[in-house]
């Protein structure tokens, strides 16, 4: 069972990595109506953070909590690509070295970034969890610190830094929308949101071609999607931890699944109102609202994390 972390946790942690990353602000949607509910909409652009994601709030926190005889042997991870660039990031910052795996599936600009950081992306595997088996056997051979993407306490709270931000822009905040990869981002975000205000409701969204923690929900157990087909690689985790599916079950309202045909869709829809360029991660949390898959009310203010930047969701 997971123990659960303290609102301190969160608060020392954002003054832990508060030199290393960029406060993201709050940026309101309108003049776009995201839908016809009445509800209020804002954005929390995390597409603007270094690397290009909220996977840097986790890396940073995750590497800066290592001891520094375990730093002196380099950190390994493997990821969609997001917390690889993180994690590439971080680490040419603080001087380390870095093995990072990426998937066959991850983007292009994801392994760009890595590279960007003079580190070269190591390619494994179809799914993350083939990655993640290599990354471990290198971690092995080299003693270098293994880096989980998101089963992780440092990489949660790292991420539920981005509450503390939100409330402290909006305290009357009613909804958070937060997309689903393997969990670690909205179990951080449910969390340290709930901390602060447990009034708050948390809404989490999966791509319908990977609905993980959806399933698991349903089967009230963690099991592992054995077919999974989806547009949005950088969801695609078969399976969860334990840490985050307790921290799921206890802080998030509700899981809603999004069609696969809406995502692109919507990621061309927030470039063409908004000028934001997000990825199709990004885009799935934005399609639950947009197509009002859960309860809203007029006068509802409703933020949706926009979990990274990107253009493969956006259409020439």
């Amino acid at each position: 069972m997971t123990s659960f972390n303290q609102l301190v946790d969160y608060q020392d942690t954002a003054r832990r990595i508060a030199s290393h990353i960029r406060r993201t602000p709050l940026v309101p949607a309108a003049p776009w109506a995201l839908n016809d509910s009445g509800a209020a909409f804002w954005f929390k652009p995390e597409c603007f953070q270094v690397t290009g994601s909220f996977k840097a709030r986790g890396a940073f926190n995750r590497i800066l909590s290592l001891s520094d005889d375990i730093k002196t042997r380099g950190v390994t991870t493997a990821s969609g690509g997001n917390f690889g660039a993180a994690v590439a990031y971080a680490a040419s910052q603080l001087g380390l070295e870095a093995a990072v795996f990426v998937m066959n599936t991850s983007t292009e600009l994801t392994r760009r970034r890595i590279r960007d950081c003079g580190i070269e992306p190591r390619i494994a595997g179809d799914f993350w969890d083939q990655s993640w088996d290599e990354a471990n056997k290198v971690a092995a051979t080299r003693g270098s610190a293994l880096l989980h993407p998101y089963a992780d306490r440092d990489v949660i709270l790292g991420q539920g830094t981005i509450s503390l931000e939100v409330l402290a822009d909006l305290p009357d905040a009613d909804t958070l929308v937060v997309s689903i990869g393997g969990g670690g981002l909205i179990a951080g975000v449910a969390e340290a949101a709930k901390l602060i205000k447990p009034s708050i409701r948390v809404i989490g969204v999966e791509a319908a071609g990977c609905a993980t923690l959806k399933t698991c929900r349903e089967k009230g157990r963690i099991i592992k999607l054995e077919n999974v087909k989806t547009s949005v690689p950088i969801l695609a985790a078969r399976s969860t931890e334990p840490i985050n599916f307790d921290l799921i079950e206890r802080y998030v309202d509700e899981i809603v699944v999004v069609d696969e045909e809406l995502i692109a869709e919507c990621a061309q829809l927030v470039w063409a109102r908004t000028g934001l360029a997000i990825e199709l991660g990004a885009a799935t949390a934005v399609a639950a609202v947009h197509r009002e898959l859960f309860t809203m009310h007029v006068g509802e203010k409703v933020v949706t994390v926009l979990c990274g930047g990107g253009t493969d969701g956006i259409r020439n």
